[in-house]
């Protein structure tokens, strides 16, 4: 079944309306975070009388990017781009990593090691209308 760009948005406009009505408080839940330990995955919270529609729409992947920095550069220094060169960004290394959802900014966190792997403790994130619409952008 394909699913074209207007229903997509009307979907995610019922989920953004139930999230509303759950009555999120994000700031409270960021008060009581402790510094030391991060805490652990916060659990999906069920969308109460969900439709299979929602249901199905809140299953669909989307791209997770941490990014460390960007920077432009003109065709011509891309093109010299070889094999162990360094290519600097003006950002510092305690400076924060963005956060971004399907191309889209949604907040800010600092990197830290989980086991071997890499991950990021999340600092500074956007409210739930902006997330949600950075979904259907």
């Amino acid at each position: 079944m394909i699913v074209d760009q207007d229903e997509i948005e009307a979907l995610l406009a019922q989920a953004e309306d139930l999230v509303e009505d759950a009555g999120t408080d994000e700031s409270a839940a960021a008060a009581t975070a402790t510094v030391a330990t991060p805490p652990p995955p916060p659990r999906p919270r069920p969308i109460i009388n969900a439709s299979p529609e929602i249901a199905r729409i809140l299953r669909i992947k989307v791209p997770v990017i941490v990014q460390l920095a960007s920077r432009r550069m003109d065709i011509a220094a891309v093109r010299k781009f070889s094999l162990g060169m360094i290519i600097e960004f003006h950002k510092g290394i305690d400076d924060p990593l963005n956060l971004l959802i399907n191309n889209h900014p949604v907040g800010k966190g600092d990197a830290v090691k989980v086991g071997e792997h890499f991950g990021l403790r999340v600092s500074e994130i956007r409210d739930a209308v902006t997330r949600i619409k950075s979904l259907g952008e």
